[in-house]
């Protein structure tokens, strides 16, 4: 190499070394400006899933859709020296933890490994949004140095969301960071206390806005799905907290529910007002709002040895959130017997012999959640109901729903579980989303709805006196096959006994009924929860037959009763017969907007297309975001769009336009909406709208070639095939102690100055 290249390639190095300097010098700098760090993230960035497109496959973006400086997501430590309360109360919380606590940790390490970084943007959009949005998550990061990674969702990522999409996976638009904002806009990222405390209003104004205590604020991390950049297949629903909420007689949006309740939102149930004690500056009256978020994560808190967090979460458990009630009996004698319902099983008098075939009949009720229960990632934790029967002695004559010798749940139980298969046909139990071709069975009670669980048993033939009947729903988080996939070692996480009843009667004798109890669920509501229960599992006739018994107890519910009786019989095509016990609902209630929804459909099945667009609108206009009434609606117009004369065809046509395009207003992703929006833009000529709605209804329907494959896996699965069936029956047989774990420990017999570290922790 002669010593003229050899200068030149000398004066290149240092140039690019000073370059580089001086670019890092630009971007520590407090002045440097937006597009200076944008451009310089992107100089090394991984735009894969397009140049704008930076924060795919999540959904979320920020205000100008650059990045944003890492040092601009101020601490939460920051914070803490005024909000003395909140800041250690987020600090237990989920969110805190959101990105480093291990559940989370190897899941997302593993879509790094077996994909790319690139990939993550999807998961950290809600679990680590500084990272994202810095430009981190990219195989060439531009900084090593990631302080922020140990906040997760801090204070300055919940407080800077300007605005949200409703489409989940990070639907929100991240505002620039800032502790103040001054009247005319302008955002200081930096301040100092007496900054902050001399001008509070531009501190408020940096910090609140109303979309924070709106459910669709923390539904635009609450709702999930897997989108084909992340699977490399198709869109796939995860789950949908938000709407679920939307759809419950909590939002007070819809007229649907079988119950009316008081308004509560996420904010009211998670974010409950509490006695400060360290005298936070935002406490009133002695009290502020709880930053514990606290839900259902009972692994967290243990990671850490987070006590206080935990009570908390445990508390809110056994709030009263599910109700259970064993209900009825079957029994059978003989067996050619008829089989004979005793229902309810305290209000009647009844013989049981030796030998006789009985048959439980559980209730799983959703009393006090605003969404289903469980909610979300139903596929790696567990609920589930234990069931018992018990002889005078309390020796356990047959169980359902127990822990198995491995810490595994009996894979016979009752529970409530998504079940993911792969590609393959294989189980795909440690989450790896990703790999999900098909659900093969979700499991999940709505909220204000029921369940049935049915147990089966003989009363053994050599026993005479007293059985009691125990029922419990329980919840674990995370399942054993995932803790142990996580941890590397077996652990036993807590279970939280959320609900319990029991029942007893005699055998060999006769069981008196019981006086009713001031203090309990009255009759007439455990009877309706069995219909709604019965509805759910498909059992049309009985259901009527529960709602009948409703109706007898002649309350204030009676109307409400007269039209879930006629549910049952529209499901039986019944519709005459519905139309009449409609009738007198409204006759009994003239404002009943879920019997004049009700009405209207039966009106259109009836072809009185007219009559039924009027009961419509009337409950629109006092429910103007109830999704299913508008659905009806554009469905009504679309039909009467073929009814008018061509010069006032579009007009038609534009109208259903409207009611479809409301409905995505509040759920971008509603599969019919799209369809009828395809199917409306391909009339009115609209072809480019319409070549998008087709592609974008391709995408999120189901693929009927995965069908195969969830029969398949419910077959070599028979348990999880037995409980898809909607109707099914839990064969119980003579319990053996061996079969169970017998020293898994209780919630009070957790040793905390044990549990502070995993990898301690021995059965």
């Amino acid at each position: 190499m002669n010593k003229r290249l050899l200068k030149c390639l000398i004066v290149l190095v240092w140039v690019v070394l000073g370059f580089a300097l001086f670019a890092e010098t630009i971007v520590s700098s407090k002045k440097v400006s937006r597009e200076d760090y944008h451009e310089w993230i992107s100089e090394t960035y991984d735009f894969r899933f397009g140049e704008d497109k930076p924060f795919s496959p999540s959904n979320a973006d920020t205000f100008d859709g650059k990045f944003i400086a890492g040092k601009d997501f101020i601490s939460s430590a920051r914070c803490a020296s005024c909000h003395t309360d909140v800041h250690p109360q987020w600090e237990q919380s989920a969110h805190a933890k959101s990105f480093v606590e291990p559940f989370y940790e190897k899941n997302v390490n593993d879509l790094k490994d077996q994909k790319n970084i690139a990939f993550t943007r999807h998961c950290e959009s809600c679990h680590n949004p500084a990272a994202l949005f810095s430009g981190a998550l990219t195989d060439k990061p531009k900084f090593a140095e990631r302080p922020f990674d140990q906040e997760g969702v801090s204070c300055i990522v919940c407080h800077s969301i300007e605005s949200v999409s409703g489409r989940g996976i990070g639907g929100y638009t991240m505002g620039q960071p800032a502790l103040l904002e001054k009247e005319d806009g302008t955002k200081i990222v930096d301040a100092s206390d007496d900054e902050i405390t001399s001008d509070i209003d531009s501190h408020k104004r940096a910090m609140m806005r109303d979309l924070l205590k709106k459910p669709e604020f923390c539904a635009s991390c609450h709702k999930s799905q897997v989108p084909k950049e992340l699977n490399d297949y198709k869109f796939l629903r995860a789950f949908m907290v938000g709407d679920e909420y939307q759809q419950s007689s909590f939002s007070k949006e819809v007229p649907h529910p079988f119950y009316n309740r008081e308004k509560e939102t996420c904010n009211s149930c998670h974010m409950e007002k509490v006695p400060t004690k360290n005298y936070d500056v935002s406490a009133k009256d002695d009290l502020i709002v709880s930053h514990r978020f606290a839900a259902a994560n009972t692994a967290i808190p243990m990671v850490y040895g987070f006590k206080e967090q935990f009570d908390e979460v445990v508390k809110f458990l056994k709030d009263d959130k599910i109700g259970i009630d064993i209900f009825a009996l079957s029994k059978q004698t003989g067996t050619r017997g008829n089989r004979k319902l005793i229902a309810p099983i305290n209000r009647r008098d009844f013989e049981i012999k030796k030998g006789d075939v009985l048959t439980a009949d559980v209730v799983i009720t959703n009393k006090n959640i605003g969404h289903s229960f469980p909610p979300e990632l139903r596929d790696f934790y567990e609920a589930f109901v234990e069931f018992e029967v018990l002889d005078k002695d309390d020796k356990t004559l047959y169980k359902s729903g127990y822990i198995k010798q491995d810490g595994s749940l009996d894979n016979k139980a009752h529970n409530y579980l998504t079940y993911l298969v792969k590609g393959d046909g294989e189980f795909n139990d440690v989450h790896h989303i990703w790999r999900t071709r098909v659900v093969a069975y979700n499991n999940k009670i709505d909220s204000g709805k029921s369940d049935l669980s049915r147990y089966k048993f003989v009363v053994p033939i050599d026993y005479e006196g007293q059985i009691k009947l125990t029922a419990k729903v329980k919840y674990r988080r995370f399942t054993r096959v995932y803790s142990n996939y996580v941890l590397g070692r077996s652990v036993d996480l807590p279970i939280v006994t959320m609900a319990e009843t029991e029942e007893s009667f005699i055998v060999g004798g006769k069981t008196r009924k019981q006086a009713p109890n001031s203090k309990a669920m009255p009759d007439w509501w455990r009877w309706n929860n069995y219909g709604i229960a019965l509805l759910e599992h498909k059992q049309f006739p009985q259901a009527a037959d529960a709602f009948d018994e409703v109706i007898s107890y002649k309350n204030e519910y009676r109307p409400i009763a007269y039209t879930n009786k006629a549910l049952a019989f529209m499901r039986l095509g019944g519709w005459k017969d519905a139309d009449g016990l409609i009738e007198k609902t409204l006759k009994l209630d003239a404002e009943n907007y879920r019997a004049i929804f009700q009405k209207g459909k039966v009106l259109r099945v009836l072809s009185r297309l007219d009559e039924a667009e009027k009961r419509f609108k009337k409950v629109l206009k006092k429910y103007p975001n109830d999704r299913l009434t508008l659905q009806q609606l554009g469905e009504l117009s679309k039909i009467k769009s073929e009814r008018v004369g061509r010069e006032n065809r579009d007009a038609e046509l534009q109208v259903a336009r409207g009611y479809y395009e409301k409905v995505l207003e509040i759920d971008p992703e509603d599969l019919s909406a799209n369809y009828n929006l395809m199917l409306i833009y391909q009339k009115l000529k609209m072809t480019k709208e319409a070549r998008a709605k087709a592609a974008l209804f391709r995408d999120l329907k189901s693929d009927p070639r995965t069908a195969p494959i969830a029969n398949e896996f419910l077959q070599k699965n028979w348990p999880v095939g037995n409980e898809s069936v909607p109707y099914h029956t839990h064969d119980l047989l003579p319990f053996h102690e061996a079969w169970e774990k017998q020293n898994y420990p209780a919630i009070s017999e957790i040793d905390w100055t044990k549990r502070l570290d995993f990898n301690s922790v021995s059965d």
